[in-house]
């Protein structure tokens, strides 16, 4: 994952309409897969899942990804749900209970034919 990952920002320098389609179309699939695998308690971390864009300069999106946690608040505890991570990957105490990299994964064959089409739609001039 971490190949394809580097892959997709080289190609995001300048992303044209068409590319970024794609790959929003791409981050939305795995959005939601991940908002069906992660396991809830209170609904917060689900609500935190989103897509996410970066542009390095005025009208580039540079980078396209999925995030979780960062600015939903959790009712039980009334803080901002800031332990994505441990969900994921566990700690000493918890289990991980993964949900982003099994969603991309899951997604990963739909996510390469979107890529594709989109590819060929490029180069066809669509």
């Amino acid at each position: 994952m971490e190949k394809v990952r580097r892959n997709f920002n080289a190609l995001t320098e300048g992303l044209d309409p068409l590319t970024l389609k794609v790959l929003k179309e791409v981050a939305e699939d795995v959005k939601e897969e991940a908002k069906e695998l992660v396991p809830v308690d209170t609904g917060a971390l689900r609500k935190s899942i989103r897509v996410i864009s970066t542009a390095k300069e005025k009208g580039k999106i540079t980078r396209i990804g999925v995030r979780a946690g960062g600015y939903e608040t959790n009712p039980k505890t009334g803080h901002i749900v800031n332990y994505s991570i441990f969900v994921e990957f566990g700690t000493s105490r918890q289990a991980a209970q993964p949900y982003l990299i099994p969603a991309a994964n899951k997604k990963a064959v739909p996510i390469m034919n979107k890529l594709l089409n989109g590819l060929r739609d490029r180069l066809s001039g669509a």
